[in-house]
């Protein structure tokens, strides 16, 4: 019954994160947490996101941006590291409510239009490093790293898969730090193999969907689902 669940969920989880940029890990990590605790679920979710990602990296290849990925990374990567060191002793509840009600303001201006992110280096520059810092610490930060490739307008297509060869970067990177500090094992592999092969085929569905969205309506639907996962993330920090 376990893994039926997880099959399940690693399905659901493929298909919204394949459909709008995010959200994948935000279900999975409950789940997960909830039959093997908490410093199993982030190792185990990394490695399933890892292949999910890796996945949406193929279905959109040749439309990748793989400069502005470039630039995310380059505060991105060495920060998820410094972030992921301190996996251990973060207290992961306080920051989880900040960051999602953060995201659920963004959302909503967002929505409204009154205010954008400015387009250009800096914003893509800025906020890889917060992205992966958050990353690191809580293995969660899909709607963040949205939030800042949505300022890059890229077609639907593109913006899924960049946005997923920066996030495949950051679990390899987390992957390395959690191998060092002994939170690796045989075990985490395969629990996290097979639940990544059930969101691949998510994906796989999903990339059906966003080759024919229309763009600026993709980009509202993305908006309200970061405000939908972001109270979700913080209502499951009281539950």
């Amino acid at each position: 019954m376990m893994w039926l669940v997880l099959i399940i969920v690693g399905f659901v989880a493929g298909a919204l994160s394949g459909s709008i940029g995010f959200g994948g890990g935000m279900i999975l990590l409950p789940v997960i947490t909830y039959f093997y605790g908490v410093e199993v679920a982030v190792p185990v979710s990394t490695i399933a996101q890892l292949m999910s990602n890796l996945s949406r990296m193929v279905f959109g290849w040749k439309e990748i941006q793989w400069k502005k990925a470039g630039w995310f990374l380059l505060t991105a990567a060495p920060l998820t590291a410094l972030g992921a060191a301190g996996f251990a002793y973060a207290p992961k509840i306080p920051m989880t409510r900040v960051l999602g009600i953060a995201l659920i303001i963004f959302a909503i201006i967002k929505l409204t239009g009154k205010i954008k992110l400015p387009q250009g280096k800096g914003t893509v520059l800025i906020g890889g490093g917060i992205t992966g810092v958050i990353n690191g610490l809580l293995g969660i930060s899909g709607p963040l790293s949205s939030a800042v490739f949505m300022t890059l307008e890229l077609t639907p297509v593109a913006y899924i898969a960049t946005e997923a060869a920066a996030a495949a970067a950051m679990h390899v990177v987390k992957i390395l730090v959690y191998n060092k500090l002994a939170l690796m094992d045989v075990h985490v592999f395969l629990n996290g193999f097979y639940i990544g092969l059930a969101m691949i085929a998510g994906n796989f569905l999903a990339n059906r969907f966003i080759r024919v969205a229309d763009k600026k309506k993709y980009k509202k639907v993305i908006a309200i689902f970061m405000i939908a996962v972001s109270l979700w993330l913080v209502i499951q920090t009281f539950i």
